[in-house]
This record gives C-alpha cells, sequence and structure tokens, in this order.
C-alpha cells in the first residue's frame, strides 16, 4: 500500500466509490459462511449505525443512521450497487440509527421491492424523526448553497418501504418477496431503550448473529429486555462500556427534579435541552408525576414549555399507552385502571408553535420580579440544531441568572459536548458559537452575545458566553445500558464471538477487556473496524438450537400467530439458561440438550 484512507486509515489508499469491502477481504458468503457482516458506520464512534450483511442469496442493511456529531453525516456507502440492498431491518427510531434511509433511496441502492422492517411504534416514530430531517436539511443545504442529497420524494419514498412486524420475526421471504430462495430468518425482541425498540437475531444455515441495536432496561415506562436467543456473533452497543453502573433512574429524576425546584425557588428559568424521542417522554411523566408537589408559592410560579418535535412523538407515545407489548405495566394499569389517556403530558404544559409563542414565553417571563419561571424542555439534547441552542443565546442575552441541565450523552463536536468540556475543565464561563437564529429579528442587546464569522465560512454565526455555574450535568438519564447489563445481556446469548459497535474508543477499550474476562463462551472480543467484513463461520456444527425455517412458511399474518408461542418459550428457556448458570447446575453442553429436547418435543425443531 502506498498511502492510507484518513477516515478508515486499514484501507488502501486509492479506495473509491468503488471500492468493494468483501472483495478486498476475499470473503464471500458461502455454505460454510452463510453470512458476513461488515459495519458502514458507528464504529468507535456514536453515530450513524449501519451494517451490511451478505448470505448468498442477498444483501440486506440493519439500520442506516446519521451522525450527529463528528465526522461524516451519514454511513460509508461505497462499493453498494444500484439496486442491491434487498431489505432494511432498523432497530430503532433514533436518526442515528434511521436518518441515513432517504440517502438509501436517493442514490437508488433499495431493490425496488425492498421493505424496511421494524415494529409498529418504531415506523410511527421514524416518520416524525425523518420529516424532521428532511427539513434541517433543506435549511441547511440552502444556507451553504449546496445541493440536497436527499429530498421529499425521497423521504415519501422511505415511508412506503416500511413494513411493520412485532416483537417476534419469520422468514425473510414473508416480508421480503424478491428473496424466497434464502433461508435467513429474523427475530425482534425488545430492547427496552426507546418505545418500539428491537435487538434483532439474524439466523441462516444453523448460525446465528444479534445485533444488539442500542439496549436500555432503565426507563420505568418500557418493559424489561426481552431475553435474546443463543448466537455465533454478537454485534454489542458500547455507548456507555466505560461506565460499569449509572446512577440509578429514580435518583437522576429526583437530581433534575430538585434542581428545578432550587430554580423556580431562586426565581430562575430552565433550559433542558432533550432528545425528542424517548428523553422528552421520560421528562415529562417526571413533571407530570411531581410538579403537583411542589409547595404553592413554587407550584403558582412554573411555566413548563414542551417545544418542537417532542410533542409530535408524545402523540405517538399515547397511541401505544395500553400496549403492554410496548409499554411497562406500570402505564398501562395506570390507563386502564384510571382512564387516563395521556399519562405523558403533564397539566397546564405549553407546546408553541411558532417564533412569536416563543418569544411570547421569554419575554413574558420576569423571575426577577417573582413573574413566571419558564422550565423549557426542547431538542436538540446536544444543542445543536431544534430550538434548544436558540433558547439558550436567548437565556445568555436576557436573564442574569438562570440554568442549563445537560442530561443526555454529549457527541464529539456538538454544542454540548463543547460546554461540558468547559466546565469539566473548570473554566468559570462557558463560551459556544452556533448556527442558531433569534426568535426575532436579531438578539437582545447584550455585551456577552454577538455575530461572528468564522473563516471558510460563508455566513455570520452566534457566539454567546454564559457563567459555568448556568450549567449542570446531570448522569443516570441515559436510555442506554452501562457496563454491568451490557455484560448481562452478552452473557445470555453466550457467543464465541463479540465485537463492539456504537461506543467512544475509551468505553470500547474497557468493555472490551470486561467483556473477555466475565463472558466464559467468548473466544474473540473485537473493536469494529469500518468496512472490515466479520465472516460468520465456526468449523464445527452450530452447539446453538435453531428454529426451524420450516415454522415460518406460509403467509406474513399466519406467521405472526406462530410465532407468539414460539418465543415465549424460547424467552423462558433462556431465562432458564441464564438461571442455572449462576447456580451449581447442569454443564453447558447439558443445558443446550435440554433446550434442544423442549423444542424438538414442541415440534419446532428437526433433529
Amino acid at each position: 500500500m502506498t498511502g492510507r484512507d484518513p477516515e478508515t486509515p486499514w484501507l488502501p489508499a486509492d479506495a473509491g466509490q468503488d471500492f468493494d469491502p468483501l472483495e478486498h477481504a476475499g470473503v464471500q458468503p458461502a455454505a460454510d459462511t452463510p453470512m458476513v457482516v461488515t459495519p458502514r458506520g458507528g464504529d468507535r464512534e456514536v453515530g450513524r449505525s449501519c451494517y451490511q450483511v451478505d448470505t448468498e442469496y442477498a444483501t440486506y442493511l440493519v439500520d442506516c443512521g446519521l451522525n450527529q456529531g463528528e465526522g461524516d453525516d451519514y454511513p460509508d456507502l461505497r462499493g453498494l450497487e444500484p439496486e442491491s440492498v434487498a431489505a432494511v431491518f432498523l432497530t430503532h427510531a433514533h436518526i442515528d440509527h434511521c436518518g441515513g434511509l432517504p440517502v438509501l433511496e436517493a442514490r437508488g441502492l433499495l431493490d425496488d421491492e425492498a421493505p424496511i422492517v421494524a415494529t409498529p411504534p418504531t415506523i410511527d416514530l421514524a416518520k416524525t424523526l425523518l420529516e424532521d430531517s428532511l427539513r434541517i436539511h433543506r435549511r441547511e443545504t440552502n444556507q451553504a448553497g449546496e445541493r440536497q442529497r436527499f429530498t421529499e420524494a425521497d423521504v415519501a419514498a422511505i415511508f412506503d418501504r416500511f413494513e411493520p412486524v412485532g416483537y417476534g420475526g419469520g422468514r425473510i421471504e414473508a416480508v421480503a418477496e424478491s428473496v424466497a430462495d434464502d433461508p435467513l430468518v429474523f427475530q425482534l425482541g425488545n430492547a427496552a431503550h426507546l418505545l418500539g425498540s428491537a435487538w434483532l437475531a439474524l439466523q441462516s444455515g444453523g448460525y446465528r448473529v444479534v445485533f444488539s441495536g442500542d439496549l436500555g432496561g432503565r426507563a420505568s415506562h418500557l418493559p424489561d429486555i426481552t431475553p435474546p436467543p443463543q448466537a455465533d456473533l454478537l454485534l454489542l452497543e458500547s455507548t456507555y462500556g466505560g461506565t460499569h453502573s449509572h446512577t440509578s433512574f429514580s435518583d437522576a429524576q429526583t437530581a433534575i427534579y430538585r434542581a428545578v425546584e432550587r430554580a423556580l425557588h431562586d426565581h430562575e428559568p430552565v433550559l433542558i435541552p432533550t432528545f425528542a424521542v424517548g428523553r422528552a417522554q421520560t421528562l415529562q411523566l417526571l413533571f407530570a408525576d411531581r410538579l403537583h408537589t411542589l409547595p404553592g408559592d413554587l407550584s403558582d410560579r412554573v411555566r413548563l414549555v414542551v417545544d418542537g418535535m417532542a410533542q409530535d412523538a408524545t402523540d405517538t407515545y399515547h397511541e401505544y399507552v395500553a400496549d403492554d407489548d410496548y409499554m411497562d405495566e406500570s402505564i398501562t394499569n395506570r390507563v386502564n385502571e384510571s382512564g387516563e389517556e395521556t399519562p405523558f403530558t403533564p397539566a397546564n404544559v405549553e407546546f408553541p408553535e411558532t417564533d412569536a409563542d416563543r418569544r411570547a414565553v421569554l419575554e413574558d417571563a420576569d423571575p426577577t420580579d417573582g413573574g413566571k419561571v419558564p422550565i423549557i424542555i426542547a431538542p436538540s439534547g446536544m444543542l445543536t440544531g431544534g430550538n434548544s441552542p436558540r433558547y439558550l443565546v436567548e437565556f445568555a442575552a436576557r436573564f442574569p441568572s438562570a440554568k442549563l441541565l445537560l442530561t443526555g450523552y454529549q457527541s464529539k463536536q456538538t454544542t454540548g459536548r463543547t460546554i461540558q468540556n468547559q466546565v469539566d475543565g473548570g473554566a468559570d464561563e462557558v463560551t459556544v458559537t452556533t448556527d442558531a437564529e433569534p426568535f426575532g429579528t436579531d438578539w437582545p442587546a447584550a455585551e456577552n452575545v454577538s455575530w461572528t464569522t468564522v473563516d471558510g465560512e460563508p455566513r455570520a454565526r452566534t457566539r454567546a458566553t454564559i457563567p459555568a455555574e448556568w450549567v449542570s450535568i446531570v448522569d443516570g438519564l441515559s436510555g442506554h445500558a452501562a457496563q454491568h447489563g451490557l455484560l448481562e445481556f452478552a452473557r445470555s446469548i453466550d457467543p464465541e464471538t463479540i465485537a463492539l459497535i456504537h461506543g467512544p474508543n475509551y468505553a470500547q477499550e474497557k468493555l472490551g477487556n470486561h467483556l473477555a474476562k466475565n463472558v466464559e463462551s467468548v473466544k474473540h472480543v473485537t473493536r469494529s473496524r469500518r468496512l472490515t467484513p466479520i465472516a460468520v463461520e465456526r468449523d464445527a456444527d452450530p452447539e446453538t438450537a435453531a428454529l426451524s425455517p420450516e415454522l415460518f412458511e406460509g403467509d406474513h399474518e399466519s406467521a405472526y400467530d406462530k410465532l407468539e408461542d414460539v418465543f415465549e418459550r424460547l424467552a423462558l428457556l433462556n431465562e432458564d439458561v441464564a438461571a442455572v448458570r449462576n447456580d451449581d447446575g447442569p454443564s453447558e453442553a447439558e443445558i443446550r440438550e435440554i433446550v434442544r429436547d423442549e423444542l424438538e418435543r414442541a415440534g419446532l425443531l428437526e433433529r
């Protein structure tokens, strides 16, 4: 090699748009290598998750996301041929997993009949997020004088491809008719990260791969993680892999509530930048349950404002509040017993629709004179877009004292990470430069807010400085599992190989060492590299109990009915296996034999 690609330094310098990672690696799917998995994003970063999965019969993708932080925006799609993708599996609706779908359409990479398989809530939420992403993309490209990478027509075409599948699964031919000869079987289970989120298992030729998606298990309004099946290869997220355990969810909620209570007492407006889907609903549920406990004088001051796309996402959450497949029993029981159909909407909450509405909220606030104190929940959670950076600059210009609560992960090269780094570094003041625009014709006159021009950029940006004491970083509200939860998930899968993905380098290093020491079955733990294929192969016959492909023959609807009992049995068996591992029970071989016997007796496995 004469040089290296700076983005992917393990590739040859001349790797152009036609670069084929499988050909370069000398790996192709075959009878003894029924699947090959190639990461196309999310490698050693938090964003643009995307995997290519090749079988002997077809090419599939698992997720196709957008990067909200550093690096390229979209997955590295070089080498994919036009109309080559037979289907896409979407684990959940967050933009770092679905935001690149319209780019696939715009580049013509999807087969004419390729479906996008996801749970119904994921589809509903993804539509909201993709519509918002289109608005942002159109505005940013217009401002920069650039050509759009995707259009409204591409987004509409993606919507037409969505194929709703509940937790369960089936044969790929049931949802992607163009690959009827492929024996690929898929299974979705609750990942407890977001409404409708899922882990994904793919099985072919007796070999199985599990993609964790983003794992949660922390939010009180979501069901627990569904026990996954055993597999040969696990692609595991690692966002908080360097954190042994989070602050408890309830303690984090209490910390936020106490911070808001103190701010109300001190007449300080509060801004909580938030992810519109998931985190915003958690915060609204918190305030719906607790604001009424405030003392009378503080209760009279509060003005709760929920901005932007969070309102649309909350409407979607309310469509599923009575469905215990997607909501925890605490929510479904609350709805069924009390008739409360909108538990995620606090009393007296306001939803501004225009900039005039937002400006009025701030102009009407007179905290120093004992007036209403705005508590504002606004996307985005990393202050990179949406209205949260606009509110931040307005706060800086208008108020002598305020509070900014950062409650989620802040990716590199985002405004949120800039603030966090300066606070962690002990700065007395925090300065940020942002593309935020005022709610009126200009920012209110203030010495700490100004327009500035950055070299090489065509338009002026805004610079704002706030006291570091305004900022509070609240740990423990993350929807991602920490190291302990990731370990438990990996142990239940019992894989030979674990490939870490979707996480920063330091987190992957710590998690990799931890998994290598504590997952008995594992032979290899690796940090996934972009465009570097992972062959799913093994010298011996697989020892994991395999789902019989015949189980899924027939039409799609009948497959759902057949699967309901299958996955209930599998979940119970996996729970039993996990339990006996912690005691002096049967050996691993004996456990697997028990699983096979149970499935055979149920008529779900042929010897």
